[in-house]
Formats: structure tokens, C-alpha cells, sequence
């Protein structure tokens, strides 16, 4: 954890700890960090986004309850020294049929936060639609809800937040 925040690699690594070592429910599914860029640059056709949004199996998305997506927002973009950024979840809740935003600093009280997440799901509205035209299921009148986490901790804990909602995150009750 360098100046005490997790690295991009240590969240990786915990992502894949908890999809291989953590016993979350079938119906959820945690999108890779690559996926999730692949998204937010519009690359909505790539093959590994492609192969994410594949309509068979067992990974087929519109057959999840929860569809999780890691967020890293960079809070100093134009600073080539301080690269300070701050981890949040975005997760489809396929089971409500709306966006939860879980970010234990901001409550959706916060224009950044609002619009880097906005961005994002308008993308990912774009990329279900490109994938799942045809289906019943669709998302894109589904609402945002910035969901209150108990905020805690300090403003270096957002990775250890992000992987906990990631791995307990059931649509309605917060992560103990």
C-alpha cells in the first residue's frame, strides 16, 4: 500500500481472491478492472467486453441478480506526480432493477463522484443495449441509487470498502 492506499495490482489481487476464495452467491458477478475501463472508454465492442456480455451459460448477465463493476477515479488527472484516486462500486441490481452507487466517502453528495459515475453507467447502458438488444431484460430506465454506507474510516480506506462491497453486497443490506 503505497502512502497508505491500495495499489491498482493489490485490488486486482484481492478481486481475484474473492471470486475464487470468498463464497459470494451465484447470481452475483464481479467484472474484472479491464472490463470495467473497456466500458468507461466506450470500447464497447472489444472482444473481452464482448466475451463478458456473452448471451450463454452460466455467465450470461441478465440471468445475475448483482453485476458489479470496480470504479477508480482518478481525483487528480492532470497532476503527472500525485495520482491520488478513490475506489467505489457500481453494481446492476438486476433484483430491484436499479444502479447502486456503495461509496463509504460519498453519499451522491458529491458532483464528482455523481458525474465519473454517471458517465460510466451511461456506458454501460450503451454496452447492455449493444449486447442485449433483444432481451427482456434491459436497463437502461433503471434509477441510480447512492446508497448510504455507515462513512467511516479514513479517506485512504476505499479499497478495503470497494473489495468488502464487492464480496457482501446483496442489494439492500450493508456490508458488516
Amino acid at each position: 500500500m503505497p502512502n497508505g492506499r491500495l495499489s491498482r495490482n493489490v485490488v486486482v489481487a484481492g478481486i481475484d481472491f474473492i471470486k475464487e476464495k470468498v463464497d459470494i452467491h451465484c447470481d452475483n458477478i464481479i467484472m474484472s478492472p479491464t472490463i470495467t475501463r473497456r466500458i468507461w472508454e466506450g470500447d464497447f465492442s472489444h472482444r473481452e467486453v464482448r466475451k463478458a456480455f456473452a448471451q450463454h451459460g452460466d455467465s450470461k448477465l441478465t440471468l445475475k441478480k448483482f453485476v458489479m463493476f470496480t470504479m477508480y477515479q482518478e481525483l487528480t488527472p492532470d497532476d503527472p506526480v500525485d495520482k491520488c484516486g478513490h475506489y467505489y462500486t457500481v453494481c446492476i441490481n438486476l433484483r430491484i432493477q436499479r444502479f447502486d452507487v456503495l461509496d463509504y466517502l460519498h453519499w451522491g453528495d458529491d458532483e464528482t463522484l455523481r458525474s465519473h459515475a454517471e458517465l460510466f453507467i451511461e456506458n454501460l447502458k450503451q454496452t447492455w443495449l449493444r449486447h442485449y438488444e433483444g432481451s427482456k431484460v434491459q436497463i437502461n430506465d433503471f434509477p441510480i441509487e447512492y446508497v448510504k454506507t455507515a462513512k467511516k474510516g479514513t479517506t485512504r480506506d476505499c479499497g478495503i470498502y470497494l473489495l468488502e462491497y464487492l464480496a457482501k453486497w446483496e442489494g439492500r443490506k450493508l456490508p458488516t
